[in-house]
């Protein structure tokens, strides 16, 4: 899921406060206006964001911002104060209906630790009604793709935090649910394996499956196809990463080495460039393919690279205050 991949951002919320039910069969998850008190402190203010089916969903956002309790929100696991919620096109307050196509995996220890790996994913597929051959298939399955395969018989208990991570995702697939709620499911997982876990995302998406996961880690929100950055419990900006970046004003910069570049820099600045030097080389800002051929027109480099605006600085842009 690369920046080419990404889709368009999400439409906008209908203004219609009664919608027709049938409008809600594109998304896995509509919210409008959710609120959320615990006491005092105000954790959802007016959020509303719609998730279509078939697409990897990253929030991001500081601590504090309201992830985690809009995900709990979604599993049908805290009562909202208010707003409107559908899930899988049922109200929320019918989740029980649709809850056997949810997985959702905490950042809590939600394993049996006196159990093996294999007796807590037998549990997990016992609760949904998984028996056989078709659960011994299904748990050989999991435990292939999370690597733990020679692990079946070990105690819970006894695994490091990484093996934890991936048995607790494993026990999160094993019904084939439409809708993944994923928690910071990468935490202490080495790269190899968080990319066969992303890879698995991506195939789970293109079956028509919708995954809304939160992390810190950037590569991993660059490979969504729409991320929502919240803040203080609302949406502040939303769309593909590329999206973000434009709304955090950040763009390409076309870096040059030349023999004068004091020189170099007024002649493009003159030009109508926005120019910066240091350590002798040039920083161009780039808001078009057409523009780098303006700026070799202009300058003769002795060397050039580009170099592509990161989610990492456009999340520090949006946390200090910049909105859409």
């Amino acid at each position: 899921m690369k920046d080419g991949e990404n889709s368009a951002p999400n439409p906008a919320p209908n203004p219609n406060p009664n919608p027709d039910p049938v409008s809600f069969e594109d998304y896995s998850i509509v919210a409008r206006g959710l609120q959320k008190s615990f006491g005092k402190l105000r954790v959802l203010s007016d959020l509303s964001v719609k998730i279509p089916r078939g697409t990897t969903y990253c929030l991001l956002g500081p601590n504090g911002s309201g992830k985690t309790t809009f995900i709990r929100a979604v599993a049908g696991l805290l009562r909202l104060d208010g707003g409107d919620l559908s899930v899988l096109g049922r109200p929320i307050s019918e989740v029980r209906r649709v809850r056997p196509r949810i997985g959702y995996m905490t950042q809590h220890r939600a394993l049996y630790p006196d159990l093996t790996l294999r007796e807590n994913m037998e549990f997990y597929a016992g609760l949904y009604g998984i028996e056989g051959r078709r659960m011994a298939e299904r748990i050989s399955e999991l435990l292939d793709m999370v690597d733990l395969a020679e692990h079946a018989d070990r105690i819970t208990g006894d695994l490091s935090g990484g093996m934890y991570q991936r048995l607790s995702l494993a026990c999160t697939l094993i019904h084939e649910p439409d809708l993944l709620l994923l928690d910071e499911p990468t935490v202490g997982v080495d790269p190899v394996l968080r990319e066969a876990f992303w890879r698995f995302f991506d195939h789970l998406a293109g079956g028509g499956a919708t995954i809304l996961i939160t992390t810190h880690l950037m590569d991993e929100a660059e490979r969504c196809r729409i991320v929502g950055y919240m803040k203080a419990g609302q949406m502040l900006a939303e769309g593909s990463p590329a999206d973000l970046k434009r709304l955090a004003g950040l763009v390409p910069k076309l870096m040059l080495r030349t023999e004068e570049a004091e020189s170099d820099a007024s002649r493009l600045r003159a030009g109508g460039f926005e120019v910066e030097v240091a350590g002798g080389e040039l920083s161009i800002a780039i808001e078009e393919g057409g523009q780098i051929k303006e700026v070799l027109d202009l300058v003769e480099p002795l060397d050039l690279r580009i170099v592509e605006p990161s989610l990492g600085d456009a999340f520090l842009r949006l946390a200090g205050g910049r909105s859409r």
